[in-house]
């Protein structure tokens, strides 16, 4: 009885197991991405983790993200500011076109609304940047060249990407006070890996070949 009860294959250690990873990986993100300079290395690092171990059940998942935060760490940085200098001046356009469009003027209800039709857009386009660093080597200029490239050569990808980035974002900002940011971290990687490691298959293989 004790033997199947302390079992590690059973089904609650399992399922602890997978709540212990989504907190622990969320909180290394969390506590990478408030020093600003390391929100690129923070999750070009989760990404990293959750693509090469998470997903395929291997074991490392917290030492891998401590490499490749180490080792991606140059060139993420000051893509990761320059991300967070981004998001600063969309916040400032958001507000000053929200209140543009509070006024009741038909042309800048359409102007808020394409608004948020590009904030999709370039969430779904800035997706690719981190994860593209995790898997293949660039500098910066490289990676930015890169990223958009894949992103529209797979328009879909970018636009579920998008949809997910925004509202992983919306969400945290919305609903803080229920700690959603302890979960959405590791749920935007889970999700974006899903989507990406297709787009990056045939590079990679052709990468291992070369």
């Amino acid at each position: 009885m004790l033997n199947k009860i302390f079992n590690p294959e059973n089904g609650f250690w399992k399922l602890l197991g997978i709540l212990a990873d989504i907190l622990i990986f969320s909180a290394m993100w969390l506590l990478c991405a408030v020093t600003v300079v390391g929100l690129g290395p923070g999750t070009t690092a989760l990404y990293d983790a959750m693509a090469r171990c998470i997903r395929k059940g291997k074991l490392g998942g917290y030492a891998r993200f401590w490499e490749s935060l180490k080792a991606n760490f140059k060139v993420a940085c000051p893509v990761g500011v320059l991300i967070v200098a981004l998001g600063y001046g969309i916040v400032k356009l958001r507000g000053v076109l929200f209140e543009a469009a509070r006024t009741g003027d038909s042309a800048m209800l359409m102007l808020y609304m394409a608004f948020w039709v590009c904030f999709v857009v370039i969430c779904g386009i800035g997706a690719y940047i981190f994860p593209v660093l995790s898997r293949f080597t660039f500098g910066v200029g490289g990676l930015l060249a890169a990223s958009v490239k894949l992103a529209l050569a797979h328009p879909l990808t970018t636009l579920l990407l998008g949809l997910l980035t925004a509202g992983c974002i919306l969400l945290s900002v919305a609903f803080w006070m229920w700690l959603v940011w302890l979960v959405l971290p590791y749920v935007w990687a889970w999700l974006a890996s899903l989507l990406l490691e297709r787009v990056f298959k045939p590079f990679m293989e052709e990468q291992e070949k070369g």
